[in-house]
């Protein structure tokens, strides 16, 4: 297993401990508002691990689509990426993933990559 892999398994094993620890707060009819600060602790680090598995996803599959002569695959992976946060209410955090995108474009040596007409690093 690969360091960033690792990394992202000990945060998510994290992350169920947290909510085990929130299960026993409810069980023990904790203050609600002890309980919010945890459940919004672990949505956070849930955001993390997505951003993370966002951003591994982005450097391996994605590159190499958009590398590739292929325009129906260079499609394929944008739209798929696109019907993951279509319906679900992220589509609002896409403004991360953009930082994701940033730092792998960065990481080609691609400082330019543009989606649609928003790369001014600005929020569309």
């Amino acid at each position: 297993m690969d360091r960033e892999t690792r990394n992202l398994v000990n945060r998510w094993k994290s992350i169920q401990g947290h909510a085990r620890a929130v299960e026993k707060m409810l069980e023990d009819d904790a203050y609600c508002v002890d309980v919010l600060k945890q459940t919004l602790a672990i949505q956070g680090a849930i955001e993390k691990v997505n951003a993370g598995v966002l951003e591994r996803h982005l450097r391996t599959c994605v590159t190499t689509a958009i590398a590739s002569d292929d325009p129906a695959e260079r499609e394929r992976v944008i739209a798929e990426l696109m019907d993951v946060f279509k319906g679900t209410g992220h589509l609002r955090r896409v403004a991360s993933a953009g930082e994701a995108i940033t730092r792998v474009a960065a990481g080609l040596g691609h400082g330019e990559l543009q989606l649609h007409g928003h790369g001014n690093g600005e929020d569309a």
